[in-house]
């Protein structure tokens, strides 16, 4: 099976950086995956994207040895499989609020006897004639705590047998709590969902606007990163024309 660097670099505990494409182009695909970077977040859950343009995605990154990681629409069974049938070297699963919730992410995308994981897809053929074997210990599974009830019972989810990566959702997360993003109380929650995840000897992982902040969230102990999008990208380029041609958006 084909290795999946962002996996193999979180499990030496060292930062896998990447960057997130919520926009269905290939060429984006191509340009993130040719970057250099360890990773490429395909956003199912909020970006443009269909179930053939995720598979398009998958494609042009595979070969690059970038790792692709989805963002599923949901945690649901088929949506995890489906998206590990395409090829994804991962999932990353939105809104797991419970143990339970994260026993079920990882049953959709473990084969048996640790999971429940149909088989089957006909792109597997194409990853290795021991794709079936070695996918259980190859396929990242991160599952997002984006609530105050995760918070809450977040070292029994992080407890979960087969989790990879507990995921921060920073935004739901400051909506969930009532409090400002970036706040103390907003920072403080942050910090907690680190050091209990960590102390359960697994990665955690935050999505950050730019490198900056990525760097920044690497030095405090996370170690699966996104750095940005191609759409924060676009808006923060436009912005420098806008200031530099003194004109307003329509």
């Amino acid at each position: 099976m084909v290795s999946n660097r962002a996996l193999d670099k979180i499990r030496a505990g060292e930062p896998a950086f990447g960057l997130s494409m919520g926009m269905n182009d290939s060429v984006v695909a191509e340009l993130f995956a040719c970057s250099g970077v360890d990773w490429v977040w395909i956003d199912d859950q909020h970006g443009t994207f269909d179930r053939d343009s995720v598979l398009r995605a998958i494609q042009v990154i595979s070969p690059t040895g970038t790792s692709p990681i989805v963002r599923v629409a949901s945690n649901e069974f088929f949506r995890i499989g489906r998206a590990l049938d395409a090829g994804a070297l991962g999932v990353i699963v939105p809104m797991v609020n419970s143990p339970e919730e994260a026993e079920e992410a990882v049953y959709a995308a473990k084969y048996p006897p640790r999971g429940g994981r149909s088989s089957g897809g006909a792109r597997l053929t194409l990853m290795g004639d021991d794709y079936a074997e070695a996918a259980n210990d190859n396929t990242l599974v991160a599952v997002m705590v984006e609530t105050r009830r995760a918070v809450e019972c977040i070292e029994e989810i992080a407890a979960v047998e087969g989790v990879d990566c507990v995921m921060l959702g920073p935004a739901d997360l400051s909506m969930s709590l009532g409090v400002e993003r970036g706040s103390d109380e907003h920072e403080a929650a942050i910090a907690e969902v680190l050091a209990k995840t960590t102390g359960a000897g697994k990665a955690a992982g935050m999505p950050c606007g730019t490198v900056e902040d990525g760097v920044a969230r690497a030095e405090q102990g996370f170690t699966l990163i996104h750095c940005g999008s191609e759409f924060g990208m676009l808006r923060a380029g436009i912005a420098r024309v806008q200031q530099a041609l003194g004109i307003a958006p329509h």
